[in-house]
């Protein structure tokens, strides 16, 4: 099963075939400045923090090789990430004085809907922002 695409009212798709941890502020920005051309800067704060996570986890567990791929939708946004990691997402309840583990719980708590389909290559992991999210929306 794959992550069902609504209709796009436009979107941007960029594979990454060699992330590293240092070029993820760069594409922070990307991602911040298409929401700005899409109108969109209310959802800007969640957005960027969710792609940082799921980007970071994408470096950390599959090596780097990923996809992103941001769909705005009349009712929001779609941002999927795809990894060729076959490894599960694990969602781990960190410790209180652990240094790392809660960043899918985060992307859970900024977003409207998420989650993951694993494929016959690896997976994607997904999430959704509607347009009354986010303090700004």
């Amino acid at each position: 099963m794959t992550v069902v695409m609504p209709e796009a009212v436009r979107q941007v798709k960029t594979a990454l075939p060699d992330l590293r941890a240092q070029q993820i502020g760069a594409l922070r920005r990307i991602v911040a400045a298409y929401l700005d051309l899409w109108h969109m800067t209310g959802l800007a704060e969640a957005a960027v923090a969710s792609v940082t996570e799921l980007l970071a986890n994408a470096v950390q567990h599959a090596s780097g090789e990923c996809e992103l791929l941001m769909r705005e939708l009349e009712d929001g946004l779609l941002v999927v990430v795809t990894d060729f990691s076959p490894e599960p997402v694990i969602f781990p309840q960190a410790a209180p004085d652990a240094e790392s583990g809660r960043g899918m719980s985060l992307v859970h708590a900024l977003t409207d809907e998420m989650g993951v389909e694993y494929t016959p290559v690896g997976k994607q992991v997904w999430f959704r922002l509607a347009r009354s999210s986010g303090p700004l929306a």
